[in-house]
């Protein structure tokens, strides 16, 4: 009683359809740190990281530097990331790791 491969493209639209509807739950929690505890964010950043690469879904249009990839934390400027821009080059550092990530002049306008 073996099904084959009939049920394997129905499954697979179905985990998709999870992955981004649990994708989208984890950047509403990005979107608004403040109304959660540093542990809940930094735990959805890291989740959604994981689960990008999982899904092979990429990160949300504008939300590449919300995450830093090193320390898989959220990147909240003030708090725990420094933002420097000249000349149209944005410079994101994190104060927890270190690590710099640049945008060039031509980056997207959502981020």
């Amino acid at each position: 009683m073996a099904r084959g491969r009939r049920g394997q493209a129905r499954n697979a639209k179905r985990r998709r359809s999870r992955a981004i509807a649990t994708r989208s739950h984890l950047e509403t929690v990005l979107k608004e740190p403040w109304k959660h505890s540093n542990k809940t964010v930094n735990s959805a950043a890291k989740d959604i990281l994981k689960l990008s690469q999982r899904h092979r879904l990429g990160l949300p249009n504008g939300r590449r530097s919300w995450v830093c990839r090193s320390c898989e934390t959220a990147l909240r400027p003030g708090v725990n990331a420094r933002v420097r821009v000249r000349q149209g080059v944005w410079r994101i550092t994190c104060l927890d790791c270190g690590i710099m990530i640049r945008r060039g002049p031509n980056f997207p306008k959502g981020e």
